[in-house]
């Protein structure tokens, strides 16, 4: 976890923050999701390599802490999905496909606001030696095995089934974003990212293995070292401002909150009307002591979102108290 040499101030340390505020802050930062199904949409288009669309992709969004945990869809024939009902959290985003190999994006979602669409490629299964898919061999079987693993959280398990994947398809090395993604719920930080660098050693750019890698490095209090990771992953997606609301939600979570704000910014540069935005970096504010730029950030989400936005209540209530002093 990120030490608080950034400007974390805890709850309550400062003395004179509202109380009110306060306690609504530790139960922002400490309750779970709530189990229900939200409002919220993500869409996209899934091609292959050269751009063509897949039809027929199996696409599902998984919360463990919803209800229904998981929603799925099918791509139609120009390879376009839409997931409706998605909360306002982190949703782990499956793609897969017979003779492809599957794709996994974890991704926050906005339950009440635009969320930019998910374009995704999926590359094809192919053979080390003589072009026969590994949808036909043992191999797909072991990467199948995995994941069904993971998914139930046997995370050591999994690890073993995409090892011996490996072992068998030696050249798809992105089965490592896998291993490092089941090192790091296990809490092995340093096998994560051994994982992670070998999917970088062979595509220097492969946006999900530096994602992963600087969130590691986040984890370890390493948040310098993240920094020009992140920035790799925002020139592949410069337009995008969920990829800079994602890196401000991971400092946030981890009470970096300066960083944080830092981050939230460069997504209203992007999109000015994107609510999430305006609202985290309110509480990031509180957090750092700074009030009436927290108060700044509340009237401005309040000025924007529609009256039926279910945060409108939450974010009312902490702009009350701020201005009360209560």
């Amino acid at each position: 976890m990120a030490k608080g040499r950034m400007g974390w101030q805890a709850p309550g340390a400062r003395q004179g923050i509202p109380f009110v505020v306060a306690l609504l802050l530790v139960l922002l930062m400490a309750a779970p999701a709530l189990a229900q199904r939200g409002r919220g949409r993500l869409q996209g288009q899934v091609t292959d390599p050269d751009g063509n669309p897949i039809a027929g992709v199996e696409v599902s969004a998984f919360n463990a802490e919803m209800t229904p945990n998981t929603l799925t869809t099918t791509t139609d024939d120009d390879g376009r999905w839409a997931v409706l009902g998605l909360s306002n959290d982190s949703w782990r985003f499956t793609f897969s496909k017979q003779g492809f190999i599957p794709l996994e994006i974890d991704a926050n979602v906005s339950g009440f606001g635009r969320n930019p669409n998910m374009d995704v490629t999926l590359e094809p299964y192919e053979a080390p030696v003589g072009g026969v898919a590994v949808g036909e061999v043992e191999g797909r079987e072991l990467f199948e095995e995995g994941e069904a693993l993971y998914e139930q959280e046997q995370y050591e398990a999994a690890i073993g089934k995409w090892e011996e994947f490996a072992l068998v398809n030696t050249s798809f090395y992105q089965v490592y974003v896998n291993i490092g993604n089941a090192h790091k719920e296990l809490g092995n930080i340093a096998e994560a990212m051994v994982a992670y660098e070998k999917v970088l050693a062979q595509d220097p750019a492969e946006s999900r293995a530096l994602a992963n890698l600087a969130e590691v490095l986040v984890l370890e209090g390493r948040s310098e070292e993240a920094i020009p990771l992140f920035e790799r992953v925002i020139e592949q997606s410069p337009d995008d401002p969920a990829v800079f609301y994602n890196v401000a939600e991971l400092y946030f979570q981890q009470r970096v909150a300066d960083k944080a704000v830092d981050f939230y910014k460069r997504a209203l540069q992007v999109d000015p009307s994107f609510l999430p935005a305006h609202k985290q970096m309110g509480f990031a504010y509180i957090n750092m002591g700074e009030y009436d730029l927290a108060i700044a950030a509340f009237e401005k989400f309040l000025e924007m979102a529609p009256a039926d936005n279910p945060d409108v209540p939450l974010v009312q209530q902490v702009l009350d108290a701020l201005r009360s002093g209560n």
